[in-house]
């Protein structure tokens, strides 16, 4: 009796029992979707300030430790530039020289330099524990262990002046190397053009381009061809180019570099002349002929520039060793030259 009453009360109250259940189900699902879109309003946020924080570490650092970021902005900066040069050097030495923009033949010129000065720095850095050792050694001292790469604009101009300063100790030498020449000139009317160039230098000035060239003939043979020069003048020369001393083949060296000079001459002509060249490439193509640059307006360059470029014209295999003695003729006493030497 209990059980049939029991049966047909829930049968009467199932309406109520189901439209409760349904409320208490949908209260429990409402409340665990709140949870969970409270938690993931959490996550998110925490996320999005881990991600600011992860944008902004930089700045975090550079706050903190200033002298340390500055150190590694550097070497960051430096090391992608220089691995990318590596790769334009790679690319370039498989082109044949004569199809070589003026970019890349200093290219190849100073990335040789680069890769001599980098190699030991690089292999003993990838010993573990010398780092602690070599990267004071290499930020204090840039101008021996990095390349241009890693320097500053104004590091650049220091280190190119001071480089410039030391080939220009040699000048002199060689100038008193090319007077004692000018007694074994037979020809007496190139003897007497010759002695009025060395006059020239000598008290203070320098001779007209077209002066220069018309006694182009003494750098062919006797006395100022490569062959013919004498052991101590042949160390000057190549002194006053950067070309270590001790090197064997050092005639050849001073040919090589000769016939490099005048390739970089028509390809620098050939793109449209000094007018094109950035300030930065002008002052590296003044340095690398023996003028100092520093404190010279582009104008000034540009038409010195376009002086050697008139005697470079009229320079064959055979005078090559004129283009090679164009740093005394036609820069040894430009008053940038005369501050760095005396100062």
């Amino acid at each position: 009796m209990y059980k049939l009453l029991c049966q047909r009360f829930i049968y009467r109250n199932k309406s109520t029992f189901s439209s409760t259940y349904i409320r208490i189900q949908y209260k429990s699902e409402t409340k665990q979707k709140l949870e969970k879109s409270r938690v993931s309003n959490v996550k998110t946020y925490w996320f999005n300030r881990y991600i600011n924080y992860i944008k902004n570490y930089d700045r975090v650092l550079e706050k903190n430790f200033p002298q340390t970021m500055q150190i590694y902005k550097v070497f960051a900066t430096g090391t992608k530039d220089f691995m990318g040069e590596v790769i334009k050097y790679v690319t370039t030495i498989q082109k044949p020289s004569t199809s070589l923009t003026t970019k890349e033949l200093q290219l190849t010129y100073t990335m040789r330099r680069d890769l001599i000065k980098m190699c030991p720095v690089l292999l003993i850095s990838a010993v573990p524990f010398t780092n602690y050792v070599l990267f004071p050694l290499i930020y204090y001292f840039p101008r021996y262990f990095l390349t241009s790469h890693y320097w500053t604009p104004q590091q650049k101009l220091d280190f190119m002046v001071l480089d410039h300063k030391k080939r220009l100790k040699h000048n002199r030498p060689l100038f008193r190397c090319m007077q004692t020449e000018l007694l074994n000139i037979k020809n007496k009317s190139l003897k007497a053009k010759w002695n009025s160039i060395i006059a020239c230098l000598g008290s203070g000035t320098h001779p007209h381009v077209e002066d220069i060239i018309t006694c182009s003939e003494l750098f062919a043979g006797q006395p100022y061809a490569i062959d013919n020069l004498k052991r101590k003048h042949i160390k000057e020369l190549l002194a006053i180019h950067g070309i270590p001393t001790w090197r064997p083949f050092r005639k050849q060296k001073l040919i090589e570099r000769g016939m490099f000079i005048k390739q970089m001459d028509e390809s620098i002509q050939r793109e449209g002349g000094v007018t094109i060249l950035s300030e930065d490439a002008i002052c590296w193509a003044l340095s690398f002929r023996g003028l100092n640059p520093a404190n010279m307006s582009i104008e000034n360059m540009q038409k010195w520039l376009t002086q050697w470029f008139i005697v470079s014209n009229n320079v064959n295999e055979n005078t090559i060793s004129l283009l090679l003695h164009c740093p005394i003729l036609l820069a040894y006493n430009h008053p940038t030259n005369w501050i760095l030497i005396y100062s």
